[in-house]
């Protein structure tokens, strides 16, 4: 035993002081299962994280009862993505130690990172219930909250925890991005300055920059970009939002600059491929995603620019096989099913008609008259008077498709109006006629799911100003998309410019050859268009002095 503990404590102490190649000199040659944990841990620490998986994979074969090998396989398992490994390590280590604090909060933060709120509620509620006092789970729960649409509970919960001096960044994070969906923007920014001041992240970056982007704040946003770029661990994230903000051409020398210092990982290759998108420059972004899928050939952001730079230059044949692995892969993933739709149409594929069949599955209906009015007319009216107060914001999102207009923050299921809540009961009829009208099937994409039953998973409002449009987009997330029209311009009635009109299958880049919009559908107060999620759907603009405003959301199977 002395044999093993000597190098497990020489390991040890090299780990700590992050000297990683001493650590796997002395911890390599042994082979026993403390060793091989300590050097998984090493790896993870040196960030190697696919050598490190192997290792605490290995560990676990080796004593598959140590609770602490599997919840530590856990946490990478979950900080790289595998959900459901890290489930599964996660349950085992509690199942071998119950009472396994880390091995519960790393279960729970699992459940916020995959939006489970329901089974996050109730575990953070039974860690509270053993001890009331634990701030961890208490921030958990408030957390859980928010994304569950719980917003005044969760500010409540954060306004506690701040007010007994927990002046911990996340907390005011948090509590930032509650208010935000509170509407209560200038209280909300100054919570996300005082996170970012205390703890600078990328997240805190993007919610602050964000937050000063769709406010107006052009001078608070520029200079909080301009500090950031120079920061190594922040660049990446500013490079990505300079690029959203329209200045691809920055954005990329922002990495350029930094790469002369140090190696920068895939991301920095995925905003580096999207800036070129962006300035047309397919040839360019193809090669910086082959040169980053050589590196990181798991990397499902960077496949994405490689299929966007490929169909751009009419390579659809090239395009085909990383399309049938993403499509394998996630097979609900709804951007992999456009991307295939367009390959298709560009190959000229008869297939490319029974995907993207726009007469079968894109179909307008009349909304049912909400109970408790008279007309149609007079329930827009009354919808669009209360969604009008979630309107605070000047502009778009950073990373949305409308431009020049407005999107409320927060998820309009959640919003204890009558009005707004008689909405959505209104939409039951036709979503349900859909299902029934597009029939269900194993041999398409949306029929495949058909259920018969629904939930609705993300409610929103947008509101366009003069001149104002959506870019091309599909819902990844979704099943069934959306456009309601609350309120339309005369001017969409003509069908000169199709102002205002929606517009389906036209890709959000060019693509050789051109790949046009195929239909069309002219908005009307009271009328839901209903599409699967995806099919490419953009607007055309609005003109000046006009308003436009919609109530869209997705919906999945249940």
């Amino acid at each position: 035993m002395q044999q093993i503990n000597q190098p497990l404590q020489a390991g040890y102490a090299a780990f700590q002081r992050g000297a990683f190649d001493e650590a796997r000199r002395h911890l390599r040659p042994v082979d026993h299962v403390k060793a091989v944990h300590l050097l998984a841990l090493v790896e993870k620490g040196a960030g190697e994280l696919q050598e490190a998986a192997l290792l605490f994979e290995r560990a676990a074969k080796m004593d598959p009862q140590d609770p602490e090998i599997a919840n530590n396989r856990a946490t990478l398992a979950r900080n790289t993505g595998q959900h459901v490994l890290a489930e599964t390590e996660y349950r085992r280590a509690l199942q071998l130690r119950p009472t396994f604090q880390q091995a519960k909060t790393g279960l729970g933060r699992l459940f916020i990172d995959t939006e489970r709120w329901p089974d996050a509620l109730e575990l953070y509620r039974e860690l509270l219930e053993t001890n009331p006092g634990d701030v961890g789970a208490r921030y958990g729960l408030g957390t859980a909250l928010l994304g569950d649409g719980q917003v005044d509970a969760a500010e409540s919960l954060f306004n506690a925890l701040l007010a007994e001096g927990r002046n911990d960044a996340n907390i005011y994070f948090m509590r930032g991005r509650t208010r935000l969906e509170l509407g209560q923007i200038e209280s909300g920014i100054e919570d996300l300055k005082i996170a970012h001041a205390a703890q600078p992240t990328n997240f805190t970056l993007r919610a602050l920059a964000q937050t000063y982007w769709m406010s107006g704040d052009n001078t608070a946003f520029d200079t909080l970009l301009t500090e950031s770029a120079l920061l190594p661990e922040l660049v990446i994230t500013s490079a990505d939002i300079l690029r959203q903000s329209g200045k691809p051409r920055v954005a990329l020398e922002a990495l350029a600059n930094i790469r002369q210092t140090v190696a920068l990982p895939a991301e920095a290759w995925v905003v580096s491929a999207g800036a070129h998108i962006d300035l047309n420059e397919a040839e360019a972004a193809e090669t910086q995603a082959k040169e980053c899928l050589e590196n990181y050939p798991d990397d499902r952001l960077i496949r994405g620019n490689l299929l966007t730079a490929l169909l751009m230059q009419g390579k659809a044949d090239e395009a085909m096989p990383y399309i049938q692995a993403m499509r394998e892969a996630e097979p609900n993933g709804q951007h992999w099913i456009a991307y295939e739709a367009t390959a298709l149409r560009l190959m000229g594929s008869e297939r490319y008609g029974q995907i993207v069949d726009l007469e079968r599955f894109v179909r307008p209906y009349a909304l049912p008259v909400p109970e408790g009015f008279e007309s149609i007319d007079e329930f827009n009216a009354a919808l669009l008077k209360a969604l009008e107060p979630w309107h605070q914001y000047e502009t778009h999102p950073l990373d949305q498709s409308l431009r020049d207009g407005s999107q409320t923050p927060r998820d309009l299921t959640t919003i204890d109006d009558p009005v707004i809540q008689a909405f959505y009961k209104a939409l039951d009829i036709p979503i349900r006629q859909y299902m029934t009208d597009v029939g269900s099937g194993d041999d398409h994409p949306l029929t495949a799911r058909n259920t018969g039953d629904y939930r609705i998973t993300g409610a929103w409002s947008v509101k366009l100003k003069g001149g104002g449009w959506h870019v091309n987009h599909v819902h990844p997330e979704g099943w069934i998309s959306s456009a309601y029209y609350v309120s339309v311009p005369a001017e969409t009635a003509s069908a000169k410019d199709r102002a205002g009109w929606i517009k389906f299958a036209e890709p959000p880049f060019e693509t050789t050859p051109a790949t046009p919009p195929e239909k069309w559908i002219a908005p009307s107060a009271g009328t839901l268009v209903l599409f699967p999620s995806f099919l490419w759907h953009g607007t055309e603009a609005i003109h000046d002095g006009s308003i436009r405003v919609t109530a869209p959301f997705d919906a999945v199977p249940v």
